[in-house]
């Protein structure tokens, strides 16, 4: 059975793959077996529209010649390997209008895709992108990856841009740190943000319970997400302002250099970065965090050496400082990657928190039961991580949101550093860019029951079934739950995501009456660029203060 035809889903390389794969040998073989974006604010479309035009100049001179040189030859992008593996391809077969498609009908295409080759490959974006059927991921999904690689893919991902790429080729100590130092000390830090959330939700959103306020969506999202996380990561800065604001920068110059880049030629994308305004973005965001946070490093380092009763801060920094010493890290290199760190800590929880939002909107009759959860299990002891487990309502309604509001319609994102021979004899040649078709899969109503009809809670329902009150959770990954990876392809910081959203949905319910501007419940449209979804920038959503709020 394929996917109705009818059905309109609601989200409407510079390098030789062989250098590219040395620059990741030493961060793969320490990888465990534990990344997506990315975020988008109200700033995005005048930093769009910005870099829109910078870029035009160049690529006029360079569309004529690449149609040209390219209209009879069969697209052979530098690291990857997808040319050498047959496959057919949905839309343009030319590599400029493939990408350009893909850019402007990405989820067309992979809808298309899937329907048309469900149990089979199918690539997008010209060769750019090899999408591999469900019923290889077991196989794939237990791979080391030395031969399966996600980082590879995360380095292509931000087109190796210098200031992103460079920490993230070398080691996997950022990884590393969140798998093993950041996530079992979660629990520690809910505190800590919840005082942060206390202190800072009136201010950002400063409504009163005799009228309704409107606030934009993703601006509210950013910052509390924003601040949620510079609790974590530094402590000292917590509430500095101006930190706050190059974190942001960073990771929403990062996201858009990503977007702006990917549909140029692999030979032009050195050329074109220099022109971006994205990359200086870039560059000036972490410059100023150098500033920010060097001393700050410096002077944990004089303590630790001259104060035998100094205790170190646990918080991302020490963490990166404490790993670093190893593989003799500068200041510079810590500081570049704890904002590297951004990209991947901060987007995607953002888009996540407006997608909630705007669903509670959409479906007001959630908002009650979801409240009155979140208010009987902090009774007791108040924001834990055991009470952010027990809002099992709320983790429904989140993985729901995130099916039919992922933040990308592909998922299992990975590069093929040795040819794969799969069960059936189907080899997968090196340098292959594999994906899978995530949000298809979890609209597929042969894998999901009525899978077009929004339902907060069918993931809680099916928790009450026999033997599976572990499963059906935000965090966890199967074969109909992709958005996260599964098996080793899988992202670190799903449980980082997880209590940031539970916590800022949680404050705000707890706190405010919510709404779509004068009580409408017809959600905004998402938009998307390539796979990529996004909600719609300029949605506010009207907060009104309860009173019974405490």
């Amino acid at each position: 059975m394929t996917l109705k035809a009818a059905y309109i889903p609601r989200i409407c390389r510079y390098e030789t793959f062989e250098t590219q794969r040395a620059l990741v040998d030493n961060m793969e073989s320490t990888m465990h077996n534990e990344t997506k974006l990315q975020a988008v604010t109200p700033k995005f479309q005048a930093l769009f529209t910005s870099s829109t035009s910078a870029i035009t100049t160049v690529l006029g001179c360079l569309f004529i010649w690449w149609l040209l040189s390219t209209r009879n030859k069969k697209s052979v992008p530098n690291i990857y390997g997808n040319y050498n593996f047959e496959a057919p391809i949905v839309g343009y077969k030319n590599a400029i209008l493939g990408r350009w498609q893909f850019y402007r009908n990405g989820p067309a295409l992979i809808r298309e895709g899937y329907a048309k080759y469900r149990d089979t490959f199918f690539k997008v974006s010209g060769n750019d992108l090899l999408i591999v059927p469900n019923k290889y991921l077991a196989e794939l999904a237990s791979m080391p990856p030395e031969i399966l690689s996600l980082n590879t893919a995360i380095v292509d991902a931000f087109q190796r841009l210098h200031s992103i790429t460079a920490v993230i080729a070398d080691h996997s100590l950022q990884t590393r740190m969140i798998m093993t130092r950041l996530t079992p000390k979660l629990g520690a830090h809910v505190p800590l943000v919840q005082a942060q959330f206390r202190k800072h939700l009136p201010q950002e959103l400063p409504a009163t319970a005799d009228k309704w306020t409107s606030v934009n969506a993703l601006a509210l999202a950013r910052r509390m997400v924003h601040r949620g996380v510079a609790t974590q990561f530094v402590t000292e800065l917590a509430e500095n302002e101006e930190y706050l604001s190059t974190a942001i920068r960073y990771s929403e110059n990062g996201f858009m250099h990503n977007f702006l880049l990917r549909v140029f030629p692999d030979w032009t994308k050195p050329t074109v970065a220099f022109f971006l305004p994205t990359s200086w973005g870039v560059d000036a965001a972490l410059r100023k965090a150098k500033r920010l946070v060097i001393p700050l490093i410096r002077e944990r380092r004089r303590r630790e050496a001259e104060d035998v009763d100094y205790t170190k801060p646990d918080d991302f920094l020490q963490h990166l400082m404490d790993g670093g010493v190893d593989i003799q890290d500068d200041v510079d290199t810590t500081v570049q990657r704890l904002m590297v760190t951004y990209l991947g800590s901060g987007p995607s929880t953002i888009i996540a928190v407006a997608q909630v939002l705007f669903d509670l909107c959409a479906h007001p009759e959630y908002v009650e039961p979801l409240r009155q959860e979140a208010i009987e299990v902090l009774h007791n002891g108040g924001y834990t991580r055991q009470a952010l487990a027990e809002m099992k309502k709320m983790d429904s309604f989140m993985r729901e949101s995130q099916r039919l509001s992922p933040p990308t319609q592909l998922g299992f994102n990975a590069v093929v550093r040795e040819p794969v021979t799969l069960h059936d004899g189907v080899v997968l040649p090196e340098g292959a860019h594999i994906q899978m078709a995530t949000y298809a899969i979890g609209i597929d109503p042969d894998r999901v029951p009525d899978p077009e009809r929004f339902d907060g809670m069918r993931q809680y329902n099916n928790r009450k079934q026999s033997g599976q009150g572990n499963w059906h959770q935000f965090t966890t990954t199967s074969e109909n739950n992709l958005h996260f990876g599964h098996g080793k392809i899988v992202c670190p910081g799903r449980f980082f995501a997880d209590h940031s959203i539970k916590m800022i949905i949680s404050n705000i319910l707890i706190k405010y009456h919510l709404r779509f501007a004068g009580g409408a419940t017809e959600r905004p449209a998402n938009t998307s660029m390539y796979d990529v979804v996004i909600p719609d920038l300029n949605t506010c959503v009207e907060f009104k203060l309860r009173e019974d709020a405490s």
